[in-house]
């Protein structure tokens, strides 16, 4: 009897099925998984875009620093005719914008220096160039106020500030030297050694701002005040 009975409780509870409430439970349970998923892909997603905007905001930042750093390495001061004393190699200085005389392009086809400017121009770094003439066997340059002989955009959107100087000088003595109203003084450019360049760059669809600093020795005139 109690045999049978239990056989005929069994056989009602199978015919039950799946009662609303374990309906609700599984598509809580469900909702909360897909939440979960989708979460995770957002996290994931954002963190490929950031990582994106880093490597192209780095690359473009390096790609100026190596560009601007060779010419400044490279500089080299200009002898003058009929003077014992050399034009320096920084023509013309200021925290924002720098112009030197340099051997960047040395080798059998640039046998001359050349004078190069590098200054931000709607918000890209630019670099401005001018051949010398050749005069009795001297470089004579244009002013930096005539037409450049050629001009090209380095990398992409510069955001330094204007209390985020580009560049900052130093003499033999690791003395800063601070530019005036008009940029360094003659006798400043002739003193520095050093440049330190500091730039801000944000590439094109990019978020991320990456900043890169490079001190930068110029050994030519490291030399040139030794042997003075």
């Amino acid at each position: 009897m109690i045999s049978r009975l239990r056989r005929r409780l069994d056989a009602a509870r199978g015919d039950e099925g799946i009662t609303i409430i374990e309906l609700m439970v599984a598509a809580f349970l469900s909702t909360l998984m897909m939440v979960a998923i989708c979460a995770m892909f957002i996290v994931v997603a954002k963190q490929t875009v950031i990582s994106q905007g880093t490597r192209l905001s780095t690359a473009d930042a390096s790609n100026i620093v190596n560009v601007v750093s060779t010419t400044i390495r490279a500089s080299i001061n200009n002898a003058v005719q009929n003077s014992d004393t050399p034009d320096p190699a920084v023509v013309s200085a200021t925290s924002s914008a720098l112009v030197v005389i340099s051997y960047t392009d040395a080798g059998p086809s640039f046998e001359t220096p050349l004078q190069i400017r590098y200054q931000i121009v709607g918000g890209r770094m630019t670099e401005d160039r001018w051949q010398p003439s050749i005069v009795q066997g001297y470089a004579v340059f244009p002013a930096v106020t005539t037409t450049p002989s050629s001009t090209r955009t380095l990398g992409n959107v510069v955001v330094n500030t204007a209390l985020e100087p580009l560049f900052r000088y130093y003499n033999s003595a690791g003395t800063e030297l601070i530019p005036g109203a008009t940029g360094l003084s003659l006798a400043q450019r002739q003193a520095t050694v050093s440049v330190k360049f500091d730039v801000k760059v944000l590439a094109h669809n990019s978020h991320e701002v990456v900043e890169v600093q490079n001190t930068v020795g110029m050994p030519n005139m490291t030399l040139s005040q030794s042997g003075s």
